[in-house]
């Protein structure tokens, strides 16, 4: 037993030697493991101190960089803004350099020029010097000619005006005797001869008509040609139209229109004085048929008849009076010595007008009652070759033209330094050429001329013809009528202009 029981407490005894080196070991390994944890807590302590060193000393770096940094951006400012000024300084240096060269080159230039503009000066005024002397001689020149070129002319107007004393003294004489109202024998010699001369003279104004539309068309080539013919002559020709169309009885108002038509003219010779043209086939005179003139001044002074007469046949043929400021600008034009040729008018342009449109003013008569005696009357047709007009149209028409023909005819040059261009002898032998047909020649369109040709005209007629004029005027309204066809009602018209003239003019025949 007891060798069972010694077992036991020895097992006893052991197990507790080993609860307690357990117990000693487990203290042992609380004691290790609290040193462990105090080693790691140190160990973390220190780890954070080393960090946080770690952490200030990366501060510390990084401040002392970025003041390096700041510090290196500084010196690097302060390079770059003494660079800057350096530059600065050295490009106003370059600058003001260059400006003082420039000044200097400038300088020595202005010296240049003012020495070239010495020797230019002196130059032109040595030349200057000489221009004067020769202009100088050449107004003596000048003058020498134009005092020559002025008393040919004066002696030449001395020999107009005489001449046309003498024509309208011998038209005063030849009507001193009425006209007889006894029937002129159309076959003989005096009456055939005169026709004969009449008709070759209607014919050479005719062809000069048909110049004149041939001349429109080259003209109208010449402009396609020319584009500052093309920019102005439109121009021209609207203004001397419009200028015509707006002639009242009012004279002052009438100042603008007649400058204006003068202006445009004016200015066509200035700026268009060549291509020239032969006048050879725009006039009768002698003295102008080697002569050449400006083709555009020789276009618009055609046109200028065609605007009159387009104005007689129209407006005048209504109000009659308006005929006096379309002549009153149109003979004007004709007259002035800028667009005369060698001191000849052109007129011959306007009365080849006349001639087409009113053939009987210059001795042409034909009968109404066929197509030739029609277009010999001046009887206008609709469309060339087309039918005639109206009776009462061709009656306006010849009113009109009466009326502007009269216009054209009577005005007084007396006061003026230029011969007329249309001497009123002219109106007498119209009206004589018209008067004097024989009895079986006469027509409606002669007795309705007469009267335009003698309305509104009475003073007139006596400044110019006197007695003899009355006589004339006496013998239109009285004699004339009895040539008229039977039954004629504008000699019965004609007939009663005395008693007009008794009314208005206190004119007794």
């Amino acid at each position: 037993m007891a060798i069972t029981k010694m077992p036991y407490r020895h097992v006893q005894h052991d197990q507790l030697a080993m609860d307690f080196v357990r117990l000693q070991i487990t203290k042992q390994e609380d004691f290790y493991h609290q040193l462990d944890r105090e080693s790691e807590q140190r160990a973390a302590i220190l780890r954070d101190a080393l960090a946080d060193a770690a952490a200030r000393h990366d501060q510390v770096r990084t401040d002392a960089e970025a003041e390096r940094d700041f510090q290196i951006r500084l010196e690097e400012e302060r390079r770059q803004a003494e660079l800057r000024q350096r530059q600065e300084r050295e490009r106003q240096l370059v600058a003001q350099r260059e400006e003082s060269e420039r000044k200097i080159a400038a300088a020595r230039a202005e010296a240049a020029a003012r020495a070239e503009r010495a020797a230019t000066e002196e130059r032109e005024a040595q030349e200057a010097r000489k221009k004067a002397e020769k202009e100088k001689q050449a107004r003596i020149a000048a003058k020498a000619k134009e005092e020559e070129q002025e008393a040919i002319a004066k002696r030449k107007t001395d020999l107009e005006r005489k001449a046309e004393e003498l024509r309208r003294d011998a038209a005063r004489q030849a009507l001193l005797m009425p006209p007889s109202t006894e029937r002129v024998d159309p076959g003989s010699a005096p009456w055939s001869n005169r026709t004969a001369e009449r008709e070759r003279e209607h014919e050479r104004y005719l062809e000069i008509h048909r110049n004149l539309k041939t001349l429109r068309k080259s003209v109208e080539e010449l402009k396609d040609r020319e584009p500052e013919l093309k920019k102005h002559l439109g121009n021209l020709k609207r203004e001397i139209r419009k200028s015509i169309g707006q002639l009242t009885e009012d004279k002052i108002k009438n100042k603008g229109p007649h400058a204006a038509v003068l202006n445009a003219l004016k200015q066509a010779l200035a700026l268009f004085p060549k291509p020239a043209v032969s006048l050879a086939g725009f006039t009768v005179s002698p003295a102008l048929q080697k002569a050449q003139a400006p083709i555009i001044l020789v276009f618009l002074l055609n046109q200028l008849a065609k605007s009159a007469i387009a104005q007689f046949v129209g407006e005048v043929a209504v109000s009659p009076k308006l005929a006096d400021p379309i002549g009153t600008i149109v003979i004007s034009c004709f007259a002035k010595n800028d667009f005369r040729v060698n001191g000849t008018s052109l007129v011959d342009i306007l009365l080849a007008k006349m001639h087409r449109v009113c053939p009987p003013f210059f001795g042409i008569y034909g009968s109404e009652n066929t197509d030739e005696g029609r277009d010999r009357l001046g009887w206008w047709r609709v469309e060339p070759d087309g039918p005639f007009i109206g009776e009462q149209g061709h009656l306006d028409r010849m009113t009109g033209l009466g009326a502007g023909f009269a216009a054209l005819t009577l005005r007084n040059f007396e006061k003026s330094p230029t011969p007329n261009p249309i001497p009123p002898f002219v109106f007498w032998e119209a009206l004589t050429s018209i008067t004097n047909l024989p009895a079986g020649k006469v027509s409606e369109t002669h007795l309705i001329l007469v009267k335009s040709l003698l309305t509104n005209n009475e003073q007139r007629n006596f400044t110019f013809f006197g007695e003899s004029g009355k006589q004339l005027m006496r013998y239109a309204v009285y004699e004339f009528p009895k040539k008229a066809p039977k039954g004629s009602v504008a000699a019965v018209v004609l007939s009663g202009l005395s008693e007009v003239l008794k009314k208005e003019s206190r004119l007794y025949l």
